[in-house]
């Protein structure tokens, strides 16, 4: 019986981890971007550019300075459409270099700094997932074509 009490009190713990935050969600141990626009965009899915320019100093993970870009999928239905980006990867500007030339410098995803135990961290939700979303919204904003007309 007290182990069933114990089991009962454990299960809205376990509950309590956050899978979605703003418009990141963890699908398959990957974290995804996904926004839904209610208007049909003119843009491709494409492989994106992610720069992380007007941060605040000092303050932000090395993975977020670095953050360099992510596969973008564009979905188009009734007039609206979805943009979702997988893959957010960063690259290293800060690399140890002991004699070697590093060439290809290896990509680090999202989920390896943003995840613990299949769920989002906590500093991810506090501050670095605004300062992502900010970053996406961002890019994808300079992709599409300007109003200007002259």
């Amino acid at each position: 019986m007290k182990k069933l009490i114990l089991l009962l009190l454990f299960i809205p713990l376990v509950s309590l981890g956050q899978t979605e935050h703003l418009n990141f969600k963890i699908e398959n141990s990957a974290v995804i971007w996904q926004k839904i626009y209610d208007k049909d965009l003119d843009v491709e899915s494409q492989p994106i550019k992610l720069q992380a320019i007007g941060l605040p100093k000092m303050t932000t993970t090395f993975w977020l300075s670095d953050i360099s870009g992510a596969d973008m999928k564009v979905e188009k239905k009734d007039g609206r459409t979805r943009i979702t980006l997988t893959k957010i990867f960063s690259i290293s500007r800060n690399t140890i270099n002991l004699g070697n030339v590093i060439q290809n410098p290896k990509p680090t995803y999202i989920e390896e700094g943003c995840l613990k135990k299949g769920e989002f961290k906590r500093l991810f939700i506090k501050k670095d997932g605004a300062l992502i979303d900010e970053i996406i919204q961002r890019e994808i904003s300079a992709l599409l074509p300007s109003d200007d007309d002259w």
